[in-house]
């Protein structure tokens, strides 16, 4: 079987690439029949170095893959999945914003990619080098890094589009400058890379062994991370963010285990090659009939089937305790709840009096065009529903890292809604709502389907939704990239956005958060059985099936109608009641008024923030919410048990 897997997986695809580049060339001749000499010149200056790039890339990223899975000992890791792609794409935003020469531009890239990936070295080693916390890691760096950049697309509107188009991975070319800039580094870091075969080959072993027989493990994994950094944070500058091509390479060498690693490594290099050219040759076809797609969308398409089936079949045996809990309450629920209400109070009334002047800072109430309060209100309302969705999600799974945001349910919302905007610029607020749900449903049904059975359930729901996440957010950058007359307005939705806060929607998401504490707290004894295990909540009469849909399906609504109203959010229905756990109050009741409280406070503050810092412009309560949230999650990740 595995032979009949490898002979078809090297014989189809090349046949189909073959296949695929005459057509494309064809329609290249018959396209250009009436004009002399342009197809010659389209072929030389156009066709053939994509070709030669999309080769190029493929191998770059084909090799970076077989380097992070060896290094990182997890199947899932890449410099996608890791969250070195976004530093590297963040560094190089940065340098276009700024206008610097096209090697500092590089060079910030690189620097992106660097530090990323030291970020991810660090947690996980701290960690055991565990698939879960290399992915939540990767998740959390890449979130962050594309918050920064939408905060500088948001200013920058002229080059939206472009960007789009550069970060969705399209290898379109119009001279030979990225083939001679990526190839010298590609062909030195292979040079590197089978110049110490065999040191590389002793990673496979663990770093007891490999220090038994005279090496230097940590020496060896730091050389080797720093040469994968280098290739896909330049792999990355030169040809944008494509994903997952170093997820597929390593999974077609494994089909050859006698293979020696030196020839594993160029066959993985040669599969990525093949596969991005085909892909890129897929793209060039769609777009013989007017289908804006690029190759970094459709390998990302591709990618995350893949990705699950890795996920179902791969085996978490141990998986590591991540956030610890409190030894002892460090204040009574009730002293809490006053000081966490005393302190909403006092941030909200410094958010509505602070304003500026002329005469510079001052407080004053009066609000006549109903400017503040609205934005106030409804970030108070949407923090507390995704407050609510979070702590019902972490008891239902039992994982103090699950949540609306790290499970894919609001990426799934936004995916929907992004998608009726892009096809319907003018659909009604009554129709949002809905679709919304049922993007966050159908996130939350694949999770089910693929992790919620599992015997190591813990880190297969987190994987899942992160590969939901990723989805999703492939499938609004092609939306966006492309040309939606209305990308502008999506953007800022986006980012979680209260600039388009009105009175009603400000009542509305107050109204629903009200009306939502006293249904959860319907689902009291069931989300106190849960946590003790399902066989224990079986045999005290729960049904597990039922109870489960149900609190799916209202985690759904909460996660949704936040969704609608604000945008998609990050790290607030984590954080929020990983503070109740800190304080160590563990009772459904008193835990969901503290979440909510604490929910509605963090995004109260993300928006005041967001409207004060930069002022008389203003960042979106989305970014800022991520800039302090990201911290918080990164040494929940570090922190001992």
């Amino acid at each position: 079987m595995t032979k009949l897997r490898a002979g078809l997986a090297f014989t189809l695809l090349p046949l189909f690439t073959a296949l695929m580049i005459g057509w494309n060339i064809q329609h290249l001749f018959s396209s250009t029949a009436t004009q002399s000499g342009m197809a010659a010149l389209l072929w030389s200056q156009s066709y053939l170095p994509r070709i030669i790039v999309a080769a190029l890339a493929g191998a770059a990223l084909g090799l970076c893959g077989m380097l992070a899975q060896l290094v990182l000992k997890n199947p899932l890791a890449e410099p996608a999945t890791l969250g070195i792609a976004s530093g590297a794409q963040l560094g190089t935003t940065l340098a276009l914003f700024v206008g610097v020469s096209p090697w500092i531009s590089q060079s910030f890239a690189l620097a992106g990619g660097f530090i990323t990936t030291a970020i991810i070295y660090a947690l996980s080693r701290h960690r055991g080098m565990s698939p879960l916390t290399l992915l939540l890691t990767g998740m959390v760096v890449g979130l962050f890094c594309s918050a920064l950049q939408n905060g500088l697309v948001l200013f920058h509107h002229e080059q939206m589009q472009s960007l789009f188009i550069w970060n969705s991975g399209n290898l379109a070319q119009n001279d030979w400058s990225v083939v001679s800039q990526l190839c010298p580094v590609l062909l030195g870091i292979t040079v590197l890379v089978l110049l110490s075969t065999r040191a590389l080959a002793l990673l496979k072993l663990s770093d007891e062994v490999v220090d038994s027989l005279g090496g230097n493990s940590r020496l060896y994994r730091l050389l080797t991370l720093g040469m994968m950094a280098l290739l896909a944070a330049w792999t990355v500058s030169q040809v944008g963010l494509i994903s997952f091509i170093g997820l597929f390479a390593p999974q077609i060498t494994r089909l050859f285990p006698r293979l020696s690693f030196k020839k594993s490594m160029l066959l993985g290099m040669a599969f990525g090659a093949g596969l991005l050219l085909f892909c890129d040759q897929l793209a060039l076809f769609a777009e013989a009939f007017n289908w804006q797609i690029s190759a970094g969308n459709i390998t990302a398409i591709m990618g995350i089937p893949v990705m699950l089936l890795i996920i179902v079949k791969a085996r978490f045996p141990q998986p590591p305790a991540l956030g610890g809990t409190a030894s002892k309450v460090l204040l009574l629920p009730k002293a809490v709840k006053v000081l966490l209400t005393v302190a909403l109070l006092g941030v909200f009334f410094l958010a509505l009096t602070l304003t500026h002047s002329p005469q510079g800072w001052q407080i004053s109430v009066s609000d006549p065009y109903h400017l503040r309060w609205p934005r106030m209100v409804m970030a108070i309302g949407c923090g507390g529903l995704l407050a609510s969705a979070g702590v019902i999600l972490q008891r239902l799974t039992n994982n103090p890292l699950a949540s609306p945001e790290v499970l894919g349910i609001n990426s799934g919302a936004a995916c929907a809604v992004v998608l009726l905007l892009v096809l319907m610029p003018s659909a009604s607020g009554l129709l949002l709502f809905p679709v919304a749900a049922l993007g966050a449903m159908i996130s939350l049904g694949i999770i089910i389907l693929f992790a919620i059975n599992a015997s190591d359930q813990t880190p297969k729901i987190l994987l899942v939704g992160t590969a939901l996440g990723a989805f999703s957010l492939a499938l609004i950058t092609l939306f966006l990239a492309s040309g939606a007359p209305n990308s502008s307005v999506i953007i800022s939705w986006l980012s979680g956005s209260t600039w388009g806060a009105t009175p009603e929607k400000a009542l509305a998401s107050l109204v629903a958060l009200l009306l939502s504490l006293p249904i959860s707290l319907l689902f009291t004894r069931w989300l106190t059985l849960l946590p003790l295990g399902r066989t224990v909540a079986s045999s005290r009469g729960l049904s597990l099936r039922g109870s489960t849909t149900l609190l799916i399906i209202w985690c759904a609504t909460l996660s949704a109608g936040a969704t609608l109203l604000l945008g998609p959010m990050s790290f607030v229905g984590l954080l929020a009641p990983q503070i109740a756990r800190y304080l160590g109050i563990y009772r459904f009741g008193n835990a969901l008024w503290i979440s909510v409280v604490c929910g509605a406070l963090l995004m109260l503050a993300a928006d005041f923030i967001g409207r004060m810092i930069m002022w008389p412009f203003q960042v979106p309560a989305g970014i800022v919410a991520v800039i302090l949230g990201a911290p918080g999650l990164l040494w929940l990740l570090y922190r001992k048990r």
